[in-house]
C-alpha cells in the first residue's frame, strides 16, 4: 500500500565538487520530491568556457524510499 501516492522520492542526497574558489566541499541535502515537482538546484558553479570539475552525486536511500528517475545537469550561457 502506498502511504502518499504523490510522494515521488524522499531522502538524502551528498554532492561532492569543487567551489568556485578552489575548495572540496561536501554537503548533505535532504530532499522531499512530489511527482511533476521541479527541484531546486543542489549546487550552481561558475566555470569559464573549457574548465572541467568533477562533480559527484550521491543518493542515500532510506528502507521505503523509491529511487529518483532523472538527474539533470545544465549549463547557462
Amino acid at each position: 500500500m502506498i502511504k502518499n501516492p504523490h510522494l515521488f522520492f524522499r531522502g538524502t542526497v551528498r554532492v561532492r565538487y569543487t567551489d568556485d574558489n578552489g575548495g572540496e566541499k561536501t554537503r548533505y541535502v535532504y530532499l522531499v520530491q512530489r511527482r511533476r515537482q521541479t527541484g531546486e538546484p543542489l549546487v550552481t558553479l561558475r566555470m569559464p568556457g573549457g574548465e572541467n570539475r568533477q562533480v559527484q552525486v550521491d543518493f542515500l536511500y532510506p528502507p521505503d524510499s523509491t529511487p529518483p528517475q532523472v538527474v539533470t545537469v545544465r549549463t547557462e550561457g
